[in-house]
């Protein structure tokens, strides 16, 4: 039999839908539910608000309560990946009380979890097309957001399943001595090099220079910023892709990354690209990108799907309620609410994420695989209601044909460098071209 797979974007859904839905929900929950795995990012802890608020967050602490994430799985999701730059917002304690909430669901969810070994693990469920493996993982977070292994004398931490990434910028000499002046005569690297001396730190390699995040190499080729994963965070995935096929007969991982090639919010960097090829070199059957919240290329590789980012598919950041006072204090608004000072941050909603069109756009996949082999890949065009009133703006509409025929011509443009192929059917059903 066949297996199908559906897909949604990054959700952040905080005031949840309409009580009694909405015109086009039925239809886009019919096409999610074409899939046997129905896959979904939850971009939002869910709690009571009865927790604390983490000393960072994912660029505003986001929270819903649990009412909203049954509006978001009134969808017919049964997959959830928890593994992004907001899974921490709220500190263990709101991570745990997700998944609480999501067991209680009974949504298979992966990504994050109570220590390292249980966030990195496969999520399963099983169909009469075959049972599905679905992994998670984060390359954009905080660093005190990652879970940790036990050890023989202590607990694991709690946190997501987090790929580490190296940039390395390439200089040519001339700027590299530039810069190992300003190092010298500012002694910029004072504290750093003092704890590299006393062994809390490993030393740089020759013709190197750490600069912040950076680290500067000298080059006589081209200057180019280069990212890589982290070795150690591949060979868990590797384990965890085999561990998921002998127990499954799919495997889907998902990627949360807002890294970019130079100034191309559109163009993954050097490290998503690496990772996708090397989940599918070791047996993945797709690869779901989200991160960035517009859609990002999709490639084809050994006749797997890449979606280099699917965008937003619920998008309701500009409606929380509740804000540590951190983000008041950052702001210097001592004396206002949490929602006016999120509205005093974004110029009262005049700047930022919710002005930008090209957010409010994505497209749901539908893959169809024999034995394992791609046979149909099709995608609906979504928009998330850039031009209605704030109460339904940010929630997922059908495409109208306009709408859908703007989704394809920039999804066929920035596809085609990858040698990706779409056909824009009269149903409005973007297909993706098989060889």
């Amino acid at each position: 039999m066949t297996m199908k797979i559906t897909a949604t974007g990054d959700s952040i859904l905080n005031q949840g839908l309409p009580e009694e839905g909405y015109e086009g929900f039925e239809e886009l929950k019919a096409f999610i539910g074409r899939g046997d795995a129905r896959i979904g990012n939850l971009e939002t802890t869910v709690t009571d608000w009865d927790t604390y608020a983490s000393a960072y967050c994912g660029g505003t602490w986001i929270s819903c309560e649990p009412r909203v994430l049954d509006h978001y799985l009134r969808f017919g999701l049964n997959f959830m990946g928890f593994a992004n730059n907001h899974t921490m917002d709220m500190g263990p304690d709101g991570l745990l009380e997700t998944i609480e909430h999501l067991k209680k669901r009974g949504v298979a969810f992966a990504g994050a979890g109570a220590d390292l070994e249980k966030a990195a693990a496969p999520a399963f469920r099983t169909f009469q097309s075959g049972r599905v493996a679905f992994l998670a993982i984060c390359a954009t977070f905080d660093p005190a957001a990652r879970a940790g292994y036990a050890s023989r004398s202590l607990k694991g931490r709690p946190g997501l399943n987090a790929l580490r990434k190296t940039r390395k910028v390439y200089v040519d000499p001339a700027h590299f001595q530039a810069l190992q002046e300003i190092d010298e005569n500012t002694e910029l690297n004072g504290v750093l090099k003092y704890s590299i001396r006393d062994g809390f730190n490993p030393a740089w390699p020759e013709g190197t220079l750490k600069i912040g995040e950076f680290t500067f190499c000298r080059t006589e080729g081209k200057e180019e910023v280069v990212t890589t994963c982290h070795p150690r965070d591949l060979e868990r995935m590797e384990n965890a892709i085999k561990d998921a096929h002998y127990v499954a007969d799919y495997v889907v991982v998902m990627l949360h990354d807002h890294a970019i090639k130079g100034m191309d919010m559109s163009e993954p960097d050097d490290g998503a690209r690496e990772f996708a090829h090397f989940c599918i070199d070791h047996g993945v059957d797709a690869v779901i990108g989200t991160g960035t919240h517009q859609f990002k290329p999709i490639e084809l590789y050994k006749g797997k799907p890449i979606f280099y980012s699917l965008g937003n598919f619920c998008f309701q950041s500009n409606m929380v309620v509740h804000q540590p006072q951190d983000l008041l204090d950052k702001f210097n608004l001592p004396e206002m609410t949490d929602i006016q000072a999120l509205a005093a941050r974004n110029k009262d909603w005049k700047i930022g994420l919710h002005t930008q069109y090209y957010n409010f756009r994505t497209v749901i996949p539908y893959l169809e695989y024999d034995k394992n082999r791609l046979v149909k890949a099709e995608l609906k065009p979504v928009e998330l209601g850039f031009e209605k009133e704030r109460t339904f703006k940010g929630i997922p509409y059908p495409a109208n044909a306009k709408q859908t025929r703007e989704i394809f011509e920039r999804l066929g443009e920035l596809s085609a460098p990858y040698g990706t192929k779409l056909n824009l059917r009269d149903d409005g059903i973007i297909e993706i071209v098989l060889e």
